[in-house]
């Protein structure tokens, strides 16, 4: 009993998914499947708040571990679902898509990163990655009167079928070296084994494979054309629950299967890191349509991310950890703002955003703080997570990197300051816009809480260290 009461998020998570199932079969307002998944949620997210603080367990003969780590990455995903929910109804409405099929794929998206998070064996997270990325093949075309829409979903397909081997070959180079699936055991196997090419070689395909997962450069091809493509609710849900779960199952392989080989793959990803990063803020600066601009942010954004990684120090990882907590509360709100505009101006260009101030006074305001954050200005959460990967890094004995953040946050500006500006300062329709309340609440919840980790950042901060987080 103990072991399903550990289980109880993924649990209920599962039910959500079949009861809006059965719902959708059955319910003709289709308003109350996300109402249901609202509920769903919340319950969801009580039952990882429960298992906080409890002691580390191994279950199902070690292929879960339920600790620190995997809860508080079950809490961010159950965050992003639950705000999905409050603000894809209208969206999803005016652009006929299935309503019940969507709510049901991203519920089971979520929870393949449930799986993804906990898993400490190598078949498992397999099986939650694959349980992520065929829903979110679907969720990507269903636009279906959408030609853009269907190249999103090809090339995501595509390239997520190709990658899934790459990572497969990697991990059974790692089951060849030391005969175990589970990454403890994998960890003492290579710590005793001679062959460092192999290692170095299984190392390469697996950073390779998950680089594609969180769209590091240069696994980050088919980002630009699928987040774009895809609804936007969709591009939310993947820049944010998709990347963080492929984050959570990155640092599980790296810094506990492969932590003996730790000076082979640290110098890799800080470069990645550093590319990512520049090559995401540089790209950016050109693009006239939001979501493509938004999409080489979220590269950015990942090699932000992947600077705690490289560190690879307790510190870093919480400073990681505290930073996709904001990030994820800054971009979903943006993308909240974006789905609110494109209900009623469906062309989704940067320009659209000229005299928003105008039109809806406080969805501007949110947009210009959300973007603020993105940036890393203070009083927002984006500058203090910023902060503390940047000591983070000096501390690890990577300055450079320290200072390449600094330096891509500079270069962020002018294409985050593009959206304020045509906001504030351009001249454009003056007719109101409006948005339902769902929107609305998921857009406030999103802004107050990126203040709150911006002014108060220590609870979380206290609540990272005092867990001992690292994986």
């Amino acid at each position: 009993m103990q072991q399903y009461s550990l289980l109880l998020p993924e649990i209920i998570l599962a039910g959500l998914g079949l009861l809006l199932l059965a719902l959708d079969l059955t319910v003709s307002s289709k308003r109350t499947l996300a109402v249901a998944g609202v509920i769903g949620t919340l319950a969801t997210l009580a039952a990882v708040v429960a298992n906080f603080g409890a002691p580390a367990t191994e279950i199902w003969s070690g292929t879960i571990r339920v600790d620190a780590f995997a809860q508080y990455f079950k809490l961010i995903f159950a965050v992003i679902l639950g705000l999905v929910f409050l603000f894809s109804g209208e969206y999803l409405e005016r652009r006929e898509v299935k309503v019940g099929e969507f709510y049901i794929l991203v519920t089971f998206a979520t929870l393949g990163a449930f799986l993804m998070a906990s898993s400490l064996e190598l078949i498992t997270i397999y099986i939650g990655l694959e349980l992520m990325t065929i829903s979110s093949y679907v969720l990507a075309g269903m636009l279906r009167n959408d030609a853009r829409s269907s190249e999103a979903s090809i090339k995501f397909f595509l390239m997520g079928a190709l990658t899934s081997g790459v990572i497969l070959y990697g991990l059974s180079l790692l089951y060849g070296l030391t005969g175990s699936t589970h990454l403890a055991e994998i960890a003492a196997g290579l710590a005793a084994s001679p062959n460092a090419s192999l290692i170095t070689a299984a190392g390469v395909f697996i950073i390779a494979g998950f680089g594609f997962k969180i769209a590091a450069v240069p696994f980050h091809m088919w980002a630009p054309d699928t987040y774009e493509g895809a609804p936007t609710p969709v591009s939310a849900f993947l820049i944010t629950a998709s990347e963080a779960a492929g984050f959570a199952a990155l640092l599980r392989i790296l810094l506990v299967g492969l932590a003996p080989a730790l000076p082979q793959w640290q110098a890799v990803l800080a470069v990645i890191a550093f590319v990512t990063m520049t090559f995401g803020n540089v790209t950016a600066i050109v693009q006239t349509r939001t979501k493509r601009m938004l999409a080489y942010s979220a590269i950015a954004q990942a090699g932000y991310v992947l600077v705690g990684v490289a560190v690879a120090t307790p510190e870093s990882v919480s400073a990681m950890l505290f930073y996709l907590m904001v990030y994820a509360f800054s971009t979903i709100g943006a993308f909240a703002v974006v789905i609110m505009l494109s209900n009623h101006v469906p062309s989704e260009e940067i320009e659209d955003f000229k005299g928003l101030a105008r039109r809806a006074p406080a969805f501007a305001l949110s947009m210009a703080f959300l973007l603020l954050s993105l940036i890393g200005v203070p009083p927002t959460g984006g500058f203090f997570g910023k902060l503390s990967l940047y000591r983070a890094a000096v501390d690890g004995g990577m300055v450079w990197l320290a200072l390449a953040m600094v330096l891509n946050s500079a270069i962020s500006v002018p294409y985050y300051f593009n959206v304020i500006r045509n906001m504030y300062l351009a001249e454009g329709p003056s007719t109101a816009l409006g948005a339902r309340p769902g929107l609305k609440i998921a857009l406030g919840i999103s802004v107050a809480a990126t203040l709150l980790l911006g002014v108060f950042p220590e609870p979380l901060v206290g609540l990272l260290r005092t867990l001992h987080i690292m994986p």
